[in-house]
């Protein structure tokens, strides 16, 4: 018999302290694992602490910004929450997230987060239109895991997750005439992180947005090569639902130097609702 895969959402549930309502406990067990925990997963899984101290069910995630401090080992975490805002159309949110492993008085990740009421009135606009490479989202196939035997670390992640190119652009021409490296991708988690037809948890929308290595290829690898990064910033801002099975993204690498790579990702439903944009910084480690 064949185990269930892991669900991003049951899998890494927050659950209040007793003995402390602005301390979170939540686990990130080697499926959400790349050697260690992947950054759009720690960032959701800080998120979800926050929402559950928050405890606004009237509200939700508007904007949300990550700095990564440490390395986040897979495991047990806690979140230490504070409001700094609770009003009545909108709050505020801080979230400091450790590991087991963290220094005394440090934090792997700090996160705030703007969250707001989706029903406030006022004008609507979303300009930019999915990009036509998207089409049709994928079919769903089986993922084949890897053999342990081939693997000198666990890469989890990549075993709950489907990633498949629809097109790269290492030249694409912006409305400046100019050029940027460009990769679009489908995303999926192996097991839906909602009931079919259900929202998605905006939270998690960190994790498909934690794509900027994947526009590396084509901006430092020759369009094959992998490069090597780490996540040192994640910003997230969410405009619509998340629903169905794929979400497409658009990864750009908008500027490499110094050290550092930056991006900015656009986030599609599979119905062409423009859902997020993130931008991301992260320091290279290796090439090829």
């Amino acid at each position: 018999m064949v185990d269930a895969p892991p669900n991003i959402v049951t899998g890494t549930t927050p659950q209040v302290d007793a003995d402390d309502p602005t301390l979170v406990h939540s686990f990130i067990g080697d499926a959400w694992g790349l050697f260690f925990a992947q950054g759009g997963v720690v960032a959701a899984a800080a998120l979800r602490a926050m929402e559950s101290v928050l405890d606004r069910p009237d509200l939700r995630l508007a904007s949300a910004s990550a700095v990564f401090c440490l390395p986040v080992a897979c495991g047990p975490v806690t979140t230490r929450v504070e409001v700094l805002r609770n009003g009545r159309r909108g709050a505020q949110v801080f979230g400091a997230l450790r590991d087991a492993t963290a220094p005394p008085d440090a934090s792997n990740v700090a996160v705030t987060a703007v969250f707001t009421d989706p029903m406030l009135d006022g004008p609507r606009l979303s300009p930019l239109r999915r990009p036509a490479v998207f089409g049709a989202p994928p079919e769903v196939t089986p993922v084949v895991q890897r053999p342990d035997s081939v693997l000198d670390y666990p890469l989890g992640f990549l075993d709950n997750t489907e990633w498949q190119v629809a097109a790269t652009d290492t030249a694409g021409a912006d409305d400046t005439g100019g050029s940027a490296p460009r990769i679009a991708l489908w995303f999926r988690f192996t097991d839906p992180p909602a009931p079919a037809g259900g929202p998605w948890d905006p939270a998690i929308l960190t994790i498909p947005g934690d794509a900027l290595g994947s526009a590396l290829v084509p901006a430092l690898g020759d369009g094959t090569r992998p490069v090597g990064s780490v996540s040192l910033q994640i910003s997230l801002h969410v405009f619509g639902e998340a629903r169905g099975t794929w979400i497409g993204i658009d990864s750009t690498c908008t500027n490499v130097g110094n050290g550092l790579a930056n991006g900015v990702l656009h986030l599609w439903s599979e119905t062409g609702e423009h859902i997020a944009t993130v931008t991301q910084t992260a320091m290279l480690r290796s090439l090829g």
